[in-house]
Formats: structure tokens, sequence, C-alpha cells
């Protein structure tokens, strides 16, 4: 039986997905309804959304400012609201189950993915990691939200877990020897991060499990151009010495 769509988007634009859902733009109440997100089943203080809203700076309605962004958040729920987004002395907490939002979907997905490949199952792992993925509408989390308070390293987790959700499905495809998906898995993880190191490595080894030795240098030498304008040195030596293996042997099983 297929699993009920979650409620809450927060995997791309942030919103309600209910027939009179919150719109996905990126305004004030989008920012209260991602930190009430990223803290679910518990109350989340005035003062971290304060922070999440202000940064540090807010006006003098600042109270009355968050009470109406949260009357429209629960004018957009089923129900008013009622049981959901709840208000307790100086906070909010909003009930989530663990298929209320894409992005609890998202993270047992991936545990689920993980654990198959540790238990050497590449099949089952491909394809917890491919809905896992399927859950995205962007590359970053809550698209377009300006980011402060706990917003900044929350939703940088989330962007990161995405690119090692990508970088653990090119590895399982590589293992079920399918070397193209992998490519095109791991194009889309050093696309969006040019300095993560796996990433690379799994670029240079899908073209070599291709037959594709220039395409292998083009790429080395892109991720050496990425290294030096960023962080002006060459990549780690791993991936030199990577590249220097695979040049030189001819692809007979898993390299």
């Amino acid at each position: 039986m297929p699993e009920p769509r979650p409620t809450f988007r927060l995997l791309g634009p942030v919103e309600i997905r209910t027939a009179a859902g919150l719109p996905p733009r990126v305004g004030k109440p989008q920012a209260v309804l991602a930190a009430l997100l990223l803290r679910p089943n518990r109350a989340v203080s005035v003062d971290t959304l304060s922070e999440v809203l202000w940064d540090g700076e807010p006006p003098l309605s600042a109270l009355a400012n968050l009470r109406t962004y949260v009357h429209r958040l629960r004018r957009a729920l089923p129900g008013d609201g009622t049981g959901v987004l709840l208000s307790h002395p100086g906070g909010y907490e909003l009930r989530l189950s663990p298929h209320d939002s894409d992005h609890l979907v998202f993270a047992r997905l991936v545990r689920q993915g993980r654990d198959l490949l540790a238990a050497a199952d590449p099949r089952g792992g491909a394809v917890a990691l491919r809905r896992a993925l399927e859950l995205w509408h962007s590359e970053h989390a809550a698209a377009g939200l300006e980011r402060r308070g706990l917003l900044v390293p929350e939703l940088a987790h989330l962007d990161i877990e995405r690119l090692r959700a990508l970088e653990d499905l090119a590895g399982a495809w590589l293992d079920l020897d399918e070397p193209r998906h992998a490519l095109d898995t791991a194009w889309q993880a050093v696309s969006a991060d040019p300095l993560r190191t796996r990433g690379w490595q799994l670029v240079l080894r899908a073209h070599h499990r291709l037959g594709e030795h220039g395409r292998l240098t083009a790429s080395y030498e892109m991720a050496r151009a990425a290294f030096r304008d960023a962080l002006g040195r060459d990549p780690d030596a791993e991936l030199a010495e990577l590249r220097e293996r695979l040049m030189y042997r001819p692809y007979a099983g898993a390299s």
C-alpha cells in the first residue's frame, strides 16, 4: 500500500499540502513553519522563533506579528490546526507523525537504504534511496527562505544529507554494475557541491567502469579547478591516487 503523501514540505519550497494550504512563498509564516517542522513535537520558544524571523533585531510589534503568522498557519491546516499547531506558555509546538513531513520521510528512507547497503543488498538500498531523493523539489531545503537562527545549521544539515544520499545511491549503482546511472547520480552531487571528494571519486569510478578514460581525466581536472578556485589547493591526495590507479588499469570487476 502506498504511503500517504506528507502534509508538509520542507525539501524545497516550504508549504502545507491541503486544499487551502499555505502557498509556497518565502515569507515570515514560512520561516515559522520551517522552524516548527525542524523541531517537531516539542515547544519552540518565542525567543527562538524571533531569532529565525528577525536575527536578534525584533520590532516592537514582534510578539503580535508572531501571533499573526501562527494564526495564518493554523488557518491553512485542516480544522484550523486543532491538535496540530499548539500554543504553550512562551512558545509553539507542531505535532507531527513520522509520515507528516517530507523531511521526516526522507530521513527514514535514507536510514533504511543505508541499512540495506550495509546488509549487502544494493538493489534494495538503491530503491529506498531513490524514493528518499524523489521527495526533494530543489537542491536546497526551504528553498529561497532566508536562513537565520536555528534554520542555519538545521537546513544546512538537510542539504548535506541530500548530497550524502546521492553519493550513497551512486555507490549502490556501481555495486549493481550500472555505471551510467552511477555517473548521472554522482554528477548531481558534485554539481551541487564541487568540494566533496567522495562525489568526485564516484564520478571517476563510473567513468572507469564505462571505459571513458579521457573523460576520467577531464573530470579530475574539473575537480582540481574547483578546489583551486575555492580553497587555493588541489583536492585530497587520495583523489589523485585513485585517478592514477584507474587510468592504468582496465576494468575487470569492482574498482
